[in-house]
């Protein structure tokens, strides 16, 4: 059985998923990121997982997809971010494979892989969709026309980083005290839920205290904010939220956002927000498709 690899190099952990060339998937599974251990160390781990998967289901791997935290080149497939992935930085993740498994190895942003995964599972998905990913950072994927949008260099636009009026007194690497992935990525809620109540997000977001509403209330702003903003742009149909938090979105987040969305002006496009129905596997799977298309 011949089979690609997609692998979603996060942050914290590494998503591995084995697919068969029908389209199925075969296997999955993950391990922590450790890129601090540097990238003979993280090949090293992939090799072993991509090893241990092929030989359980006596499979032949013909290619490799990644999808990995930005800023990346996809072209060269060069990582340029020290902060979610320090080690890596600098590194052609694709050159890297490439040398160790002697296979076609296509990279692009972990967003990207996501939203890919995403619309594969959805027979009527939209032309115009947009992908939120929310974990360790905020990843930021654009459909149009069914096309990914890039934009010129070969580097995925680091949308991630717009502003909000939601201001945090930590600054964010990029140098802002507000931009959406220092307010709504999983870092930035665990770390202002902790700052300001000594709890954890889920605790005070269900708190009826002035801290608890006002907390609930930063982030459905930050949120419907950094959407509305990029709705005047893209007009996007659909937006899908996904990443390692997306549950956290779903149950606290999604509703309020929406509502207010829909009382905007029709000129701002009519979008709606939907919980990300491929789960924690959105990117590895995305990845893998990629390498299948390749």
């Amino acid at each position: 059985m011949k089979v690609s690899i997609g692998l979603d190099i996060g942050g914290t952990s590494v998503k591995v998923l084995a697919l068969g060339q029908d389209k199925t998937v075969v296997a999955q599974t993950s391990f922590s990121t450790s890129s601090r251990d540097g990238s003979k160390a993280c090949i090293a781990s992939c090799r072993a997982k991509i090893q241990e998967i092929c030989h359980q289901h006596e499979a032949q791997m013909v290619a490799i997809g990644v999808g990995c935290t930005g800023p990346i080149d996809y072209r060269s497939g060069i990582i340029q971010n020290p902060y979610t992935l320090p080690g890596l930085e600098g590194h052609s993740i694709k050159e890297l494979l490439q040398q160790e498994f002697g296979v076609p190895v296509v990279v692009d942003n972990d967003a990207n892989a996501a939203h890919l995964g995403e619309v594969f599972l959805h027979t009527d998905a939209p032309q115009n969709t947009m992908m939120l990913t929310f974990g360790t950072g905020v990843g930021v994927s654009i459909r149009i026309d069914g096309q990914l949008f890039r934009i010129p260099g070969g580097i995925h636009p680091e949308i991630g980083h717009i502003p909000t009026s939601i201001f945090d007194e930590n600054q964010c690497y990029c140098g802002r005290h507000n931009c959406m992935e220092h307010i709504l990525s999983g870092s930035g809620i665990n770390r202002r839920a902790f700052h300001v109540a000594g709890l954890k997000p889920e605790e005070l977001m269900l708190q009826t205290s002035t801290l608890g509403s006002q907390f609930r209330q930063e982030l459905v702003t930050a949120l419907y904010e950094s959407v509305s903003a990029l709705t005047i742009i893209f007009h996007p149909q659909t937006v899908y939220i996904g990443g390692g938090m997306q549950e956290f979105f779903a149950e606290y987040l999604l509703q309020p956002t929406q509502e207010r969305l829909d009382a905007l002006q029709p000129t701002y496009g009519r979008t709606t927000l939907q919980r990300c129905i491929a789960g924690k596997k959105a990117g590895s799977l995305g990845a893998a498709l990629m390498a299948l298309y390749e």
